[in-house]
């Protein structure tokens, strides 16, 4: 009874704004935020095969953080949705009467989701994962280009330290691999021109694919690389057949995935 009395007598002065302001200096808080995005970008290209209004089942996943679904990005060769830019949406603060962004919250987060197995992604997907296993690296991807002018778009326009880079599986390798090409960027700029100052750039990663293998087997590994054109259209019409039987197993894919492995969150660049 005297404990409960204890418990009873607490100031409760702790509001919802003081829990949000403080739950973005947690990084398991951060993770769970930046997980919801990913799952939004899954949602965002299995609604749209469902031809359903995509933004309104996902945006459950980033209105409750305050975020708004800026851009989608998309694969121009089918139009599927492999990544999203959401940004803190500062209209909805005003609304509520709330204070600027937390400390710890970015202006802006790039989620890339990862591999579907449905007929209408499997051959776009697989093709990148197997040039993934390959070489270790998306360099060829149709995707990649895009991806990377969206990141430096959202880096001029917030900066380095403001922006998050995240993704699952396929896409924790996008996220990793624009990482990599921006920071071999700046390094080249760095030389020309000493005084800019190197960015530092937040990345979470679930279930980040790496293949680290002995440099005899590397190059046996390599030819897969040389596999793919004849691989897309055997995966394609893999994708026709058994279409209706893998309808579940990409919400399977999206959902099980964050329970698997945890995430890492690191600085790329310092």
């Amino acid at each position: 009874m005297a404990a409960m009395a204890t418990h009873d007598n607490l100031p409760c002065s702790t509001s919802w704004r003081d829990l949000t302001h403080t739950s973005w200096r947690d990084d398991d808080y951060r993770r769970m935020v930046m997980a919801s995005l990913i799952e939004a970008v899954y949602l965002l290209e299995l609604e749209r095969q469902e031809r359903r209004d995509a933004a309104e089942v996902a945006q459950q996943w980033w209105k409750p953080f305050s975020y708004r679904l800026a851009h989608e990005l998309v694969d121009e060769r089918d139009g599927s949705v492999f990544g999203a830019i959401f940004e803190w949406d500062h209209r909805r603060l005003r609304n509520h009467n709330e204070e600027a962004r937390p400390t710890g919250a970015p202006s802006a987060v790039i989620a890339f989701r990862g591999t579907l197995l449905r007929a209408p992604t499997i051959r776009r997907d697989v093709e990148d994962e197997l040039r993934l296993l390959a070489c270790n690296s998306l360099r060829g991807s149709a995707r990649l280009d895009g991806a990377l002018r969206a990141l430096r778009a959202t880096i001029d326009r917030f900066g380095s330290e403001n922006v998050c880079l995240c993704g699952h599986s396929l896409g924790a390798g996008f996220a990793r691999q624009i990482g990599r090409m921006l920071m071999a960027s700046r390094q080249q700029q760095q030389q020309t021109q000493p005084q800019q100052e190197a960015a530092s750039l937040e990345f979470y990663l679930f279930n980040a694919p790496y293949l680290s293998l002995p440099m005899g087997v590397r190059r046996v590994v390599r030819t897969t690389d040389c596999l793919l054109k004849t691989l897309r259209t055997g995966v394609a019409a893999v994708g026709r057949w058994h279409g209706k039987a893998l309808k579940n197993v990409a919400y399977a894919n999206c959902v099980l995935g964050y329970t698997r492995l945890d995430g890492d969150g690191r600085r790329l660049f310092d």
